[in-house]
């Protein structure tokens, strides 16, 4: 081998040294929440998250479930509002049948 293949290998070899160097993150649950968080080697925390994107947390999708039901009775609600005020409107704009004098 000539001395620039031998070069060009030593300079590949240690340009993956600094990739080796980094350690992982740990994963710390807390035990007062039961959430997850990455713990960096320098001392940086950070949150952990699921694939979907929602903290990895027991209790995580309760709380979602609780929104999706308020939001939900705030469109059933919204829907009753809309029906009174479509029966008053027609109540009020439908003309009154003529009535004989008393």
């Amino acid at each position: 081998m000539n001395g620039r293949t031998v070069l060009a290998c030593v300079v590949i070899a240690l340009s993956g040294a600094p990739a080796h160097a980094l350690e992982e993150p740990v994963v710390w649950r807390d035990p007062g929440t039961g959430c997850a968080y990455l713990l960096g080697p320098q001392g940086g925390i950070a949150p952990r998250f699921n694939r979907d994107g929602s903290p990895d947390c027991p209790d995580a999708h309760a709380g979602s479930r609780v929104v999706d039901d308020t939001v939900r009775g705030i469109a059933q609600g919204l829907g009753a509002l809309q029906r009174e005020v479509e029966r008053l409107r027609d109540r009020y704009t439908r003309p009154e049948p003529s009535r004989p004098p008393l």
